[in-house]
């Protein structure tokens, strides 16, 4: 976190609180995790059905 960053983050706490601000930060870091997790869904999904593919190919 840079110094911008967390002079925010203080900022914050003193406006709203540290639950308040805590949450936020942990929503944020939990979106990015998602959005790959959702990436990776849409990849494993597309290998699976080209396996799926070449299975019945082979038959």
């Amino acid at each position: 976190m840079d110094n911008s960053a967390f002079a925010t983050f203080i900022g914050g706490i003193s406006q709203v609180g540290f639950p308040i601000m805590i949450t936020l930060y942990l929503f944020t870091r939990f979106e990015k995790k998602l959005d790959q997790l959702s990436v990776n869904i849409s990849t494993l999904i597309e290998v699976i059905k080209a396996v799926i593919k070449d299975e019945s190919k082979q038959r």
